[in-house]
């Protein structure tokens, strides 16, 4: 037993005098002796004087972006934190080590540390798999490097105005949560390019990242003035899906629903069947489109959208309802009387004043010709080169004749079939003028919004 100790002092002996430098580099070795008289609660600066703060110098790096969610107004990040400072009391002989490098939790939590959170986080977490994903660095200087891996869900508050052609502004705002800007001023690294960075292969399924803007601010509270830094990044949302999803069926059901203009008036279960299909299509493709979307007071594009595509399939249903109210309409037959006319009718012993107006009654003329003259005037319509419908009395046809006053009206079949005629030409014009209207100011704005990139 004397034995064994007295090799343990023999070898004390060796690396207290003999090798003091090889012994001394061992990392628990260092880190011990710099924690001697060491005070974590006194900020770098302390011994300093007062009003002159500690720097901190801030990098993020970007690993991965998601859950961009518009319904929540809400985004995911997962990203790298690194914050350098200068600690004097951190200083050791450059002749020990270049680097001193701690990755045990308990080390790190010795040291003092900066206490930025971020303010508009909703929940973040450090990652621990496999080890708690942080480290630090001391270099002989006294140069402290602290970097962290975490996770935030951030809220972003959207203005949806423009969707699905908009362009949303949100933020990673990091402040100091205990310590004034007298104590502690965040800054962000001196080389821009590693201030902010993302990595080469983050890709958004729904959208288009601009690159991001950094700046520094300071905010003032009831309880002094503290030192913030802001990230911004610009997320412009990718058309093409919206395209696909939703504003080409739509088009398309608006197409079908015209198809009724060219189906008969008579043909009542094939258009009302399909204006009631595609009017339930558009309710059930609203639906769909909105899901996810928050409810908000104000008018977004796709509501333009979709109200008008709806109100030109409603109005497609109500054209049908016209036409089949017109074309059971029974129209009275009022003509003005010819010369031609009176005279005949007068040789045919009938009283009646040159200028005045015949009207039909049941059918026929009163005091309108006997049944021999209805004949000759039925004998007359070919000759004279009119035709008639079957259901137009004789006497109709022969006081429209060519030179009579005012030719009479037509049939309430041939009205409800000119209308539809006009509703092919109608429909699809104002549907192609609000779709010139709309596309050219929504992509202006859209434009606009995303500041013209």
């Amino acid at each position: 037993m004397r034995r064994m100790y007295r090799i343990w002092l023999q070898v004390t002996y060796l690396c207290a005098i003999l090798l003091p430098i090889r012994c001394r580099e061992f990392p628990h070795y260092l880190f011990q002796s710099l924690m001697k008289g060491y005070n974590k609660d006194e900020w770098p600066s302390y011994q300093e004087g007062i009003g002159i703060p500690t720097r901190v110098y801030v990098e993020v790096y970007i690993v991965s972006i998601s859950s961009v969610d518009a319904g929540s107004m809400d985004f995911v990040v997962d990203f790298y934190l690194t914050q350098h400072w200068r600690d004097p009391r951190m200083r050791f002989s450059e002749n020990i080590s270049k680097i001193l490098e701690l990755h045990q939790l308990r080390q790190i939590k010795k040291l003092w540390l900066p206490d930025p959170y971020i303010i508009n986080s909703k929940s973040a977490y450090f990652h621990e798999v496999t080890l708690p994903n942080r480290f630090a660095r001391i270099t002989p200087e006294g140069n402290v490097t602290y970097n962290s891996r975490l996770t935030a869900k951030l809220s972003c508050n959207m203005q949806l105005r423009l969707y699905p052609m908009d362009t949303q502004e949100c933020e990673i705002y990091f402040e100091s949560y205990g310590y004034s800007t007298e104590i502690l001023y965040f800054h962000w690294h001196w080389e821009s390019d590693k201030a902010f960075s993302i990595t080469e292969n983050l890709e958004l399924p729904q959208f288009f990242m601009s690159a991001p803007t950094t700046l520094e601010c300071v905010d003032k509270y009831s309880m002094g003035l503290f030192s913030c830094l802001k990230v911004k990044l610009k997320f412009q949302r990718e058309l093409s899906y919206h395209l696909i999803q939703t504003y080409l069926p739509t088009f398309l059901i608006v197409s079908i629903s015209w198809v009724s203009f060219w189906l008969s008036v008579d043909a009542v279960p094939a258009r009302v069947s399909l204006g009631i299909t595609t009017l339930l299509t558009m309710t059930t493709l609203i639906s769909g489109a909105k899901q996810g979307l928050p409810a908000v007071s104000y008018i977004k594009a796709l509501d333009v959208w979709m109200g008008t595509c709806t109100f030109f399939v409603f109005s497609t249903l109500l054209e049908y309802v016209v036409v089949s109210k017109v074309s059971r309409r029974k129209i009275p037959m009022v003509v003005q009387a010819h010369r031609n006319v009176a005279s005949h009718l007068a040789r045919s012993h009938t009283s009646i004043s040159p200028g005045a107006t015949l009207k039909y009654d049941n059918g026929y003329l009163a005091n309108g010709p006997s049944s021999g003259e209805r004949n000759h005037l039925r004998s007359r319509r070919l000759s004279d080169g009119y035709e008639y419908d079957s259901e137009t009395p004789p006497e109709a046809a022969f006081l429209a004749l060519p030179g009579s006053a005012r030719p009479i009206a037509s049939t309430a079949a041939q009205q409800a079939k000119r209308i539809d005629v006009i509703a092919r030409v109608l429909f699809p014009s104002l549907f192609g003028a609000f779709n010139f209207v709309y596309w050219i100011y929504y992509l202006l704005q859209s434009w606009d919004q995303a500041g013209g990139e």
